[in-house]
């Protein structure tokens, strides 16, 4: 399991796909942030105020957007990563190995939180900047409630790589995989499920605890019953997706 790992870290760090999808990221989130401030009088006007937001209130108000940009870049990394192993055949070196499959599965969850840490720190690296430059407001808030947005926030978006894992795992392929995770990352399923519920329940709401629902809902970080919420609604899918993608990879034939 450690060499697995330390083979896939050496990957990781060399890998130029990992370093261009952070710079594209951070240049994205930045000039977000510049078009927030020249449109923010008709945002007021609609009662959105991003000039006056804190950091806790901002980065809630960018992950709720749908489409959500770091579900994209996080899942375009997680496919392209399981797939250019699989593609360069390299798992063939060690996937006979008394328990390499899953321990394989294992390191490239690692691998994943890895990558979606480094995202977050971009993420607060380029709204810092946006916010100061443009907001003239680099206010945090309250740092518990902060610390516990980002905590809660880590889990959600890491628990959604393993989900787009499980999808490279079973299709083997990339282009199929990019095209589910595009329906995921649209939340074309959680909103055609929402849709259903309301229309066939009057009090179901099921659907709130759906994953990718559950990451573009705004949520009081400093309530119990949120916290308990987002909490285990990652725990869940993170247990639930990585059993699936271990069963899978160990059904997987060598070709």
């Amino acid at each position: 399991m450690i060499n697995l790992f330390k083979m896939d870290f050496h990957r990781f760090i060399g890998n130029k796909m990992m370093y261009v999808l952070l710079l594209i990221f951070c240049a994205f989130q930045i000039f977000g942030t510049y078009m927030m401030s020249v449109y923010e009088q008709p945002m007021a006007e609609s009662g959105i105020q991003p000039g006056a937001m804190n950091a806790s209130e901002y980065i809630q108000y960018v992950l709720s957007q749908s489409p959500s940009w770091m579900l994209l870049y996080i899942m375009v990394f997680t496919v392209y990563f399981y797939m250019s192993e699989q593609n360069a055949g390299f798992y063939k070196n060690y996937i006979t190995m008394k328990h390499a499959r899953s321990h394989s599965v294992f390191s490239k969850i690692l691998i994943q939180g890895v990558f979606t840490l480094f995202m977050f720190l971009t993420l607060l690296v380029a709204d810092f900047i946006g916010r100061s430059l443009f907001f003239e407001n680099s206010a945090i808030g309250d740092l518990g409630y902060f610390m516990s947005l980002l905590s809660g926030q880590f889990l959600l978006q890491w628990s959604f790589s393993i989900l787009i894992l499980c999808a490279s795992v079973i299709t083997k392929n990339m282009l199929i995989s990019i095209s589910i995770g595009i329906v995921f990352v649209l939340n074309v399923i959680g909103m055609i499920l929402s849709s259903f519920e309301s229309l066939l329940f009057d009090d179901a709401f099921a659907s709130d605890y759906l994953l990718v629902n559950t990451i573009t809902q705004i949520k009081d970080f400093a309530d119990l019953t949120d916290l308990i919420h987002v909490g285990s609604v990652a725990v869940v899918s993170i247990i639930i997706f990585t059993v699936i993608a271990i069963h899978f990879k160990s059904k997987e034939d060598l070709k």
